[in-house]
């Protein structure tokens, strides 16, 4: 994956994190807000891991994002079982952790798959 694409994934990622915290402030129901949430929690929290390892192919990257974004989701779901059930909390650590993340992804300058170091 191109460093160009993986920028532009990377910035639509953060702008899915923002809408999705922007809702749940705002306390919207309804259908727009279920998608963008089910957005953020298949692609944010595997892209925030995933892009810092920069797999090979497309097909891989994309099968790890969400492969790692669904066990990321079902260890914050596991810890509220385990502590404190305390969905608000936990949404806006996610929420928190994955913007960060992205915001370092888009800062770091990126260099071209297989150059020397």
């Amino acid at each position: 994956m191109t460093a160009r694409i993986s920028t532009t994934v990377t910035a639509v990622l953060l702008a899915v994190t923002v809408v999705t915290a922007a809702l749940a402030l705002l306390d919207l129901q309804g259908p727009p807000r279920v998608v963008v949430t089910l957005l953020f929690l298949f692609f944010a929290p595997g892209w925030s891991v995933v892009a810092f390892f920069r797999p090979g192919t497309s097909s891989l990257t994309w099968a790890l994002v969400i492969a790692a974004s669904v066990a990321i989701d079902l260890l914050g779901a596991q810890l509220m079982l385990l502590t404190a059930w305390r969905p608000a909390l936990a949404s806006v650590c996610a929420l928190g952790a994955c913007a960060v993340l992205l915001v370092v992804h888009l800062v770091t300058p990126r260099r071209a798959t297989g150059a020397p170091a």
